[in-house]
């Protein structure tokens, strides 16, 4: 290969689909790696993170964010390598939700319906995610936001979803339904759902927690953002196990099905990137209340629904497409993310 003329070997780095193939043709010889020059190397990076991650456009957006600029007017800053390693980062979240939607998504009776998304499947769901994510981060986790309990959907916020077409917003509200059934099955499962999942001669004594009688005590903070707490209480044996099975055995009730649904909609004011720290490190209760005292330094942080869904509606509505007929839609797979 190094016998090839320097345009063929340049066309041979524009057909590499990821960074990682870049980074290891480039570290083959000294001659491959100073073969192109750093500002085409960021343009080879991006196009890659843009096929296996993306659409970046919508990270980028998402990483520069800001309260002095209006969310939803695009926003172009120069590439450099230190904007494509926080682009890698956010993009990691949105692969880790391609492996994990068809799990959540076909679920009990659907389950022989399961396959992988297909790859522009797997871009629109990404999309979704970081979609989903600025939502979150402009609306709920800013400190302008933070304390908000209106109702009123805001010019601000319908704006953001405005500027996004009609399929997109099907796209949306399909991947908030998929963030709904995770959080109602493992993370904020209702006092039946526990009951049901233990055998009958290990239920004597069960008493089931209801979230309106649960004092959080605000002083337990994490000494970590990245720590992965535990409950002490878990025997030991039980460590090296799978989070998901300790959480299956170690997880409490949080209440009535009306309970579940409200936390639901509190749950959903989180990042993609911190529901999912929630689905891979809290196996007990214990765990997602100081996680989110941690995150949202907001002891009221339960008692306050998410926004989204209401400005999907509102969206909708003022387009003339019927939302029921929509949301039945997807729920039968005939319209969103994975058409069946």
């Amino acid at each position: 290969m190094q016998d090839l003329a320097p345009e063929i070997l340049v066309h041979i780095f524009e057909a590499l689909t990821s960074a990682s193939d870049i980074i290891n043709l480039s570290l083959t010889c000294r001659y491959f790696h100073t073969l192109l020059p750093s500002s085409q190397k960021v343009i080879l990076f991006y196009n890659a993170m843009d096929q296996t991650m993306g659409p970046v456009e919508d990270i980028i957006q998402l990483l520069t964010f800001n309260d002095n600029q209006l969310l939803h007017i695009k926003r172009t800053p120069p590439l450099s390598y230190a904007l494509l390693t926080q682009i890698a980062h956010i993009g990691r979240v949105g692969q880790r939700f391609v492996s994990l939607y068809p799990s959540i998504k076909w679920v009990d009776d659907q389950s022989v319906d399961r396959r992988f998304l297909r790859k522009d499947e797997a871009r629109r769901l990404r999309r979704a995610v970081y979609r989903f994510w600025i939502y979150s981060q402009a609306f709920h986790c800013s400190s302008t936001y933070r304390y908000l309990r209106s109702d009123t959907p805001s010019s601000e916020r319908l704006q953001l979803l405005r500027s996004w077409s009609t399929e997109d917003l099907i796209d949306f509200e399909d991947f908030r339904g998929t963030l709904e059934q995770l959080l109602a099955s493992e993370i904020c499962p209702t006092d039946g759902d526990v009951f049901s999942r233990h055998p009958e001669d290990t239920r004597v004594g069960f008493q089931p927690w209801h979230h309106s009688t649960r004092q959080i005590d605000p002083s337990i903070m994490f000494p970590d953002l990245f720590h992965s707490s535990r409950d002490t209480s878990i025997p030991s044996e039980n460590t090296k196990l799978p989070v998901q099975e300790l959480r299956f055995k170690q997880m409490k009730g949080w209440g009535t099905d009306i309970d579940n649904f409200y936390l639901v909609q509190a749950f959903l004011k989180l990042t993609p990137a911190q529901i999912l720290w929630l689905y891979d490190n809290a196996v007990s209760k214990a765990d997602v209340e100081r996680y989110l005292e941690e995150q949202t330094h907001d002891i009221c942080f339960l008692e306050s629904g998410s926004l989204v869904f209401q400005d999907w509606v509102t969206i909708l509505h003022q387009r003339g497409v019927d939302v029921q007929q929509v949301r039945e839609a997807i729920w039968d797979g005939v319209r969103g993310i994975a058409v069946d």
